[in-house]
């Protein structure tokens, strides 16, 4: 893998991009771009936050957090649950 290719995968992680998305989108096997990951754990560690982009600590050894704090997990379900009742009445 070449630097470049090395950094922009760094920089998707980041920015909250599931391996999936960055596999199909770098053109690689899923199990390539989690291999990286886990073999630079620094990529991994500084996740941001969904809802306001703060950086998250993950603990080691555990699943990896996706938000700062319980208001913030909280605040982003209720308002991805009322844009989705909103797009279902839409359709109707």
């Amino acid at each position: 893998m070449k630097r470049r290719e090395a950094e922009k995968i760094a920089q998707m992680v980041l920015s909250g991009i599931p391996p999936s998305k960055i596999a199909a989108a770098m053109d690689m096997s899923v199990n390539t771009i989690k291999s990286h990951i886990r073999r630079h754990p620094e990529i991994s560690a500084a996740g941001k936050c969904l809802y306001c982009g703060v950086p998250v600590v993950q603990p080691e050894g555990r699943k990896r957090k996706k938000f700062c704090s319980d208001r913030c997990r909280i605040s982003y379900w209720n308002h991805c649950r009322k844009e989705d009742h909103h797009d279902k009445s839409k359709a109707s």
